[in-house]
């Protein structure tokens, strides 16, 4: 548990869904923070996920193609990946999709 990396988004983006893979059968809960640089580092207040953090529950993958609340990313914003649980799982990569604004 704890926070597993940061990202500078290399442009702006509405994200609409989210695909989660992992190494193994298991179970993950990951939040997302988001923050300007000049705010940096991103808090658990920056969060973007909302009730729809991407979750892994004894499976190897999972998706969520139409996000209640798409999550708006500004280029040069930092999200930061924080794992609020896991079972079994030693790897897992998070993506988001959405559109180039």
């Amino acid at each position: 548990t704890g926070i597993k990396g940061d990202i500078i988004a290399p442009y702006s983006m509405t994200a609409t869904e989210w695909t989660l893979v992992a190494d193994q059968s298991g179970s993950i809960v990951i939040d997302v923070w988001k923050d300007v640089y000049a705010s940096f580092p991103p808090t658990v207040a920056d969060t973007v996920t909302g009730s729809e953090k991407p979750t892994l529950s004894a499976a190897t993958k999972n998706q969520d193609t139409s996000l209640a609340t798409p999550i708006t990313i500004t280029a040069g914003d930092i999200l930061r990946f924080n794992v609020d649980s896991a079972s079994t799982v030693t790897r897992a990569v998070l993506m988001y999709k959405g559109t180039r604004t």
